[in-house]
């Protein structure tokens, strides 16, 4: 099932890559597409007021040419019958105004009857304007409009092609309609004019008299086998005519952006980056699900408890088996852990803070307590913990159980071995350095001064190796509970002074100077000898661990309800990868065959057990490379009393 699900996984992850692909290639396409649309309309409308302009200085061209023939129409109504003479004298002034003009007719009653100029344009005199280009609707109009009438283009009696104005004329006096001045426009004039060549010159430029190009009809200016594709166009209109221009490119409207390989390197640069990050995003996400795969199995099938919290209220998430058969369905919030059990099945003194650790540090290790499984029963747990953040800002606390019940059991096993060996031990070294003690000091006659220095030797390296059974003996008492505590009433005072005096020597042999600071006058209760004991013990590793010169300080700190007993060093401190297992038997800084201070590394630990089991604590603080100050706490006392535990 689990092989289907990673195939199916698979599979459309790749389908989702597919479809993003052919998403950012649709998008391409359309982006380039609007590009081109885009480039298109600009150039459309580049070409449209171009167009515009040539429509605008044709008709200006005609107005032009045809407003200059109205001086002669305003001289005619005044002077009808205006003679042959006057007619040639009046029209060379009017033909030098408008360069455009082809020919100027005068035609009263629609006839033509004066022409200029006459060469080239003789077949027009006579011409009846009403049966070659006038309709009565168009005489009609010049009558009522008074305005000029255009049309064309015609083609001419007198050849050629061009455009006709007719602008009517009536009596001054009178008022009667006496004709029109036909005016004749040559048109290749007026293309020139306005410069209608150029405008073909990458383009194609045509004149029609109706707006649907590609009819029968030709057009009367451009080429007629052209074939329009969604030309632009204008109207040209005057009384009496419309003409339509259309325009468009030799090659066409443009069918790419205005840069086509800028544009499409980019679209394709955009896509290709596109689809490499989605690409990778998916491979992470096939990665992480093969991860995910793995750490639930190693999540699941792991050996020791795994619990998954909430670090803004403390709710288990999620836990392995191991986690549930190790604490049952107690452990739902890190409140379970709040109350530390010792092995005598005693409440520790100091609540348990997961979250407050994690909140200074991010993680924290070996931390040892006895807490109740599913029946109710106390089993050792070693805790482990770390914070982690999560994708979407809230952070989770791993909290990592390891039962350590089997590690008691073996450690009881070696702690009564010890014990035994040691209590068989003692008897026989009891004996040998009672004797070598006689020996050293002439009790059995005097020796040679060779022997007696041998002898010391030996009566010294008896003793010390007296103080470490002894040493042995009470951390197995301690930890078995065994050890008889006698309570009373302790002066601190003088617990301080009795430490002090009884180290003196040690610290003179290590030329490390004992200095007392303000120590409080308070009782504690307590087992006299075993505080001192406690005391001591730090106060022998803060000798030794002193460079020479320098100053061990003794003090006390009150507080409402407890005094603090602090002993400051200026060695080199404690280094940060062993302050998690300070308090811990055998437990030295360098444990190597070679290392410079002696000791067993059980001082701090029988330190420990003393302390707790007088219902104090110890503890300390140090900066590595500034010394280190350890500290032994007790509940101060009003009354006296003595009691036995």
């Amino acid at each position: 099932m689990t092989k289907t699900q990673d195939r199916a996984l698979f599979y459309l992850v790749w389908l989702a890559r597919a479809a993003v692909l052919v998403l950012l290639l649709g998008v391409a396409f359309v982006l380039d597409s609007a590009a081109t649309q885009t480039h298109r309309n600009d150039v459309r409308q580049e070409w449209q007021a171009r167009l515009n302009d040539i429509d605008l200085k044709l008709q200006g061209a005609i107005l032009q040419n045809v407003q200059t023939v109205w001086g002669l129409a305003a001289n005619v109504s005044v002077q009808p019958d205006i003679t042959e003479a006057e007619f040639q004298q009046l029209a060379p002034v009017i033909f030098s105004l408008a360069p455009q003009l082809r020919n100027i007719g005068l035609a009263p009653d629609l006839t033509i009857r004066n022409i200029y100029p006459l060469e080239g344009n003789e077949a027009a005199l006579g011409l009846d304007l009403t049966s070659q280009s006038l309709s009565p609707e168009q005489v009609k109009t010049l009558t009522e409009s008074r305005k000029a009438l255009f049309s064309g283009p015609i083609n001419l009696v007198q050849g050629g092609q061009g455009m006709a104005a007719r602008i009517p004329i009536f009596e001054n006096e009178s008022g009667q309609f006496w004709g029109v001045i036909s005016v004749i426009l040559d048109l290749n004039r007026l293309y020139n004019a306005v410069d209608m060549a150029s405008f073909s010159e990458n383009g194609y430029l045509a004149l029609f008299k109706t707006s649907s190009p590609g009819l029968e009809e030709d057009p009367f200016f451009g080429a007629a086998t052209t074939q329009w594709q969604d030309p632009i166009t204008t109207e040209l209109n005057l009384p009496g005519i419309t003409w339509t221009l259309f325009a468009q490119p030799t090659q066409g409207w443009p069918s790419h952006p205005e840069s086509p390989v800028l544009v499409r390197s980019i679209l394709g640069l955009m896509v290709l980056l596109l689809f490499a990050g989605t690409y990778w995003l998916t491979s992470l996400l096939l990665r992480d699900h093969q991860m995910q795969r793995r750490f639930s199995g190693l999540f699941e099938l792991a050996p020791f408890g795994i619990g998954l919290y909430a670090a803004q209220n403390g709710k288990l998430l999620r836990a392995n088996k191991s986690f549930e058969k190790l604490f049952g369905h107690k452990a739902n919030s890190l409140h379970f852990f709040r109350y530390v059990y010792d092995h005598r099945r005693r409440i520790l003194s100091e609540e348990l803070d997961i979250s407050g650790l994690l909140e200074k540090e991010p993680r924290f290790s070996g931390l040892e307590g006895y807490f109740p499984d599913a029946k109710n029963e106390l089993n050792p747990v070693l805790l482990h913990g770390l914070t982690l953040d999560t994708l979407y800002g809230d952070p989770v606390i791993w909290l990592i159980a390891e039962d350590i019940s089997e590690q008691k059991k073996a450690d009881r096993v070696k702690s009564e071995f010890i014990s035994i060996v040691s209590h068989e031990l003692r008897t026989p070294l009891t004996s040998i350095a009672g004797s070598l003690g006689l020996l050293s000091n002439n009790a059995a006659g005097e020796l040679p001064q060779k022997a007696s220095r041998l002898a010391e030797i030996a009566y010294r390296n008896t003793q010390q190796l007296t103080l470490l059974i002894n040493d042995l003996l009470d951390i197995e008492k301690l930890v078995a509970g065994k050890m008889v505590f006698a309570l009373e009433d302790c002066q601190v005072a003088g617990v301080v002074r009795e430490c002090l005096e009884g180290i003196e020597n040690f610290a003179v042999d290590k030329q490390v100077t004992l200095r007392a600071g303000h120590v409080h006058d308070v009782n504690v209760q307590a087992d006299r000898s075993r505080l001192c004991q406690a005391l001591n013990n730090l106060l022998s590793n803060a000798i030794k661990f002193s460079p020479d010169h320098s100053e061990v300080i003794v003090h006390t700190e009150r507080t409402d309800n407890s005094i603090r007993i602090l002993v400051s060093d200026q060695g080199q401190g404690i280094p940060a990868d062993f302050r998690d297992r300070i308090f811990q038997k055998f437990s030295q800084a360098d444990s190597s065959d070679r290392r410079a201070k002696g000791g067993t590394g059980l001082g701090l630990a029988i330190t420990r057990e003393l302390m707790h089991a007088m219902g104090g604590d110890v503890g300390f603080e140090s900066e590595e490379g500034h010394g280190a100050c350890f500290w032994l706490s007790l509940p101060v006392v009003q009354t006296g009393g003595k009691s036995a535990t």
